[in-house]
């Protein structure tokens, strides 16, 4: 519920609150979000007494507008608070957050002075940022960029995330490497997974060949398309390991068309029409009841802590995978092609959410199994 009421629009009504022991406590909106959609991250309290409080948590909102999905984007690696190879795009929404004169304030409501125990969540973008909070407050190794805002705060965070996207090359650990952290990371999982056939996938690459040439990389066109034609010519046995080492080749340039044309990139104007059409004549092949975001991009991982699938409140199939310890594990091992052009297919359609099977509706049904 905290991780919804944080959301932009959302604003619960303390009756609702109050009635399963939580007030609001300080909020926070980072500055440099968007003006007319802001991003918050909202500290809440229950069970307190004489200045003291049993259970505090801070919930940062999630993703709901275009700068988010922008960030989302921005791959290129970062340093954040003693870890390497961090999504730079996230890395800048959580420091933006340092420059609300709010944030002092939080980190004194939510400390270990104040609080008997002190928990992050979140949704979605959400869900990462507080991947993030925990991953410093708890972090033991002082840097200069980031460690120094959390100052005061408590240094055990515990973590309660739904659909967080993977942040990181290296997993996330609480404090120290190898330790996980207290909490749960939920996501809606398949029982049911089609996967794609070779033949469509060889489809897909060729679709992007065409792209290379019609946005005049020719040099690129012909070595994606000489490189299908050798898979083509392979017995069918051997075709899909070929066809992975492909796919690892040119998934950052689909995907990158993926969303410039939903974000109407001008420079991807010359395909949007071909490819839309594309996804909306295969739309068979990109069905799927799983929420793709958590394994979205390829060669990130999971935060160590424990893990638990959730199935869709539609789909008649037993969870496909098992929980517990991820360890760091990447978040799924769905076809990347298939999340990423159903998440196209339904986001180009009218008043389509962006994300298939990511809205918190769908978790707090799946949780409750009232659907």
């Amino acid at each position: 519920m905290l991780a919804g009421d944080v959301y932009a629009g959302v604003d619960l009504k303390d009756s609702v609150l109050n009635g399963i022991g939580w007030s609001r406590a300080t909020l926070a909106i980072d500055p440099t979000g968007a003006a007319d959609q802001p991003d918050f991250m909202q500290a809440y309290r229950k069970g307190c007494k004489g200045g003291r409080c049993a259970i505090c948590t801070v919930s940062f909102s999630g993703t709901d507008d275009a700068k988010d999905v922008e960030q989302a984007m921005d791959l290129n690696p970062a340093s954040f608070c003693g870890y390497e190879k961090v999504r730079n795009g996230y890395v800048g929404e959580m420091r933006g957050f340092y420059g609300s004169p709010q944030w002092k304030k939080i980190m004194v409501e939510t400390s270990g002075e104040n609080c008997c125990r002190t928990d992050a969540a979140g949704h979605s973008l959400g869900g990462s940022l507080a991947n993030m909070f925990a991953a410093c407050a708890n972090q033991k190794v002082h840097d200069e960029a980031d460690k120094p805002h959390f100052e005061g705060s408590s240094n055990d965070v515990n973590l309660v995330t739904f659909a967080p996207a993977a942040l990181s090359v290296a997993p996330f650990y609480n404090g120290e490497p190898n330790k996980a952290f207290k909490g749960m990371r939920y996501s809606i999982s398949d029982g049911d997974i089609k996967p794609l056939p070779n033949s469509f996938k060889l489809k897909i690459q060729s679709l992007y060949a065409q792209t290379l040439d019609t946005l005049g990389k020719k040099n690129e066109a012909e070595t994606l398309e000489k490189a299908i034609r050798k898979i083509e010519e392979q017995p069918g046995y051997r075709q899909g390991a070929a066809l992975a080492g492909l796919e690892q080749q040119t998934a950052e340039g689909i995907t990158q068309v993926l969303f410039g044309v939903l974000m109407k990139s001008p420079a991807v104007a010359q395909v949007a029409q071909t490819w839309a059409g594309f996804a909306m004549a295969n739309k068979q092949y990109f069905q799927y009841a799983y929420d793709a975001v958590p394994g979205l991009f390829p060669g990130l991982v999971d935060p160590q802590m424990e893990y638990t699938p959730l199935r869709h409140v539609k789909s008649q199939q037993p969870i496909a995978e098992d929980g517990g310890m991820t360890s760091g594990a990447p978040a799924n091992s769905y076809d990347y092609m298939q999340t990423s052009w159903g998440l196209f297919g339904n986001s180009i359609q009218p008043q389509a959410l962006w994300f298939p099977n990511h809205g918190l509706c769908c978790y707090i049904q799946a949780l409750s199994s009232d659907p």
